[in-house]
């Protein structure tokens, strides 16, 4: 579906992104994974076109294997690729549904005309999958830090994009409907076939969920595969600087269990001066 090809992006003259080659296919979901500054944000930004690689292209493939990749313009993105931010409470007095029929507005073929009866049953429908429907003529500023967030999922559903992306979605959900918004993306990448990538910072719900993770560090991808292969101890060590233990679930998933390393702690304060 889409191709990083040796991307490399800078903040002036401090590289973010180097070098990263990266391939997605339909109906996979990918977890990008790393420690806060990792590239992972900064990534999806190029992507999306946001952002401008220093060096490397990003690629777009039709649905029919075979077809020879291009680079998308700015309304192609804008049709295929469906984004929702970190930190994306929306600043806005538009109520719920108003805000989900924006989502709508790369497919307008008439913008003098407006949302048409298809934008409108696409919005029921994706308030409905959510359990949202009742808030539907809710002012968005009157909803919780939770409710705001399953809004702007709603509104990627919403346009339809074959690729999603999702910079920590559920970042502001309690573990219910963390699991609930996994799930739902689990099964629009296996009965849509659409592409998921997600950054996460929960290790578990990538080992759940993802078919690859791609741990980034410094800009580069390090580790990359099937969660079963990927995530150990050492791995977690490595990227993130704490001791982990990794076991396997009933169905062989790993869940990643962390402990604090004291003889390190120790060490550290002596070094501060600090008994």
């Amino acid at each position: 579906m889409l191709s990083a090809e040796g991307i490399s992006f800078a903040y002036h003259k401090h590289l973010v992104l180097d070098d990263i080659s990266l391939s997605l296919k339909a109906g996979e979901f990918l977890g990008l994974l790393g420690p806060n500054g990792s590239g992972k944000s900064t990534f999806l930004k190029n992507l999306l076109g946001f952002l401008t690689p220093s060096r490397g292209r990003v690629v777009f493939y039709g649905g029919d294997p075979g077809v020879e990749g291009h680079v998308p313009g700015r309304a192609e993105r804008s049709r295929r690729l469906a984004f929702v931010p970190q930190n994306s409470r929306p600043a806005t007095s538009l109520m719920v549904r108003e805000l989900m029929l924006m989502g709508r507005l790369p497919h307008m073929t008439d913008r003098w005309a407006g949302y048409g009866k298809a934008d409108r049953e696409k919005v029921e429908e994706v308030l409905e999958a959510l359990g949202i429907a009742n808030m539907a003529e809710r002012n968005v500023m009157s909803l919780s830090g939770g409710e705001a967030q399953k809004v702007i999922i709603g509104r990627c559903l919403v346009q339809e994009g074959d690729i999603l992306l999702l910079d920590e979605a559920t970042s502001g959900l309690d573990l219910n409907h963390s699991i609930e918004i996994m799930e739902l993306m689990r099964r629009k990448a296996a009965g849509e076939a659409k592409t998921i990538v997600a950054v996460l910072h929960d290790l578990n719900l990538a080992a759940q969920y993802c078919d690859r993770v791609v741990l980034l560090k410094n800009g580069r991808p390090r580790y990359q595969g099937n969660p079963s292969e990927i995530l150990t101890g050492e791995v977690v060590e490595d990227i993130f600087g704490i001791r982990a233990v990794v076991k396997k679930d009933e169905n062989g998933k790993p869940f990643v269990l962390p402990r604090r390393d004291h003889a390190a702690e120790e060490r550290r304060g002596e070094d501060d001066g600090v008994y």
